[in-house]
């Protein structure tokens, strides 16, 4: 009766790279991945340091996704309640914010939540932060999105206190984003 169930611990991972021609993309399209990367997959390893793995690793992060990409990122993030809180929890850490962690993050389109303004003003030293401010103020489209998104930062008042943080007792990059 034990034997009847399937104990194989071969991670969905291994199979593909026990395929003669797997490809990176087949890879990085495995939920789990990061975790196998996490608990340092040998076989995966080896792959992600092949030649070929490498400079497609390279582009990737090098190059500028298609156009259509984040906006399919944002609609998906800003349609998740848990997904957003994840991402507000993530602002709640004490400054400075990893940048690393902090621009594929924030790259998406935030919506409304109490505190946003203040969370992201909190870290306007980490640059993705304040690129994602100036993507607020310049880039929100459409139109009527972008009259909402321009009220609703006049109603947290932005400038005011964007001006505020030039002030000699804030850090040299707080002071820098901000201006």
């Amino acid at each position: 009766m034990f034997w009847k169930f399937d104990l194989n611990t071969t991670s969905h991972v291994d199979k593909l790279l026990d395929k003669a021609h797997v490809t990176l993309q087949e890879l990085m399209d495995e939920d789990d991945i990061l975790q196998e990367c996490k608990a340092q997959n040998q076989k995966l390893l080896d792959f992600l340091c092949r030649k070929q793995c490498m400079e497609e690793l390279v582009s990737l992060i090098t190059q500028d996704p298609p156009l259509d990409m984040e906006e399919k990122i944002s609609d998906c993030l800003g349609g998740d309640e848990s997904l957003l809180s994840l991402l507000y929890d993530f602002l709640g850490h004490e400054p400075p914010l990893n940048p690393l962690l902090a621009r594929p993050v924030f790259s998406a389109r935030p919506l409304k939540k109490d505190k946003f303004i203040s969370l992201v003003l909190k870290h306007i030293g980490t640059s993705a932060l304040m690129d994602l401010l100036l993507h607020l103020v310049c880039c929100v489209e459409p139109a009527g999105l972008q009259q909402e998104v321009l009220h609703w930062l006049n109603e947290e008042k932005v400038i005011q206190r964007l001006v505020e943080l030039i002030h000699p007792s804030e850090d040299e990059d707080r002071q820098s984003n901000a201006a």
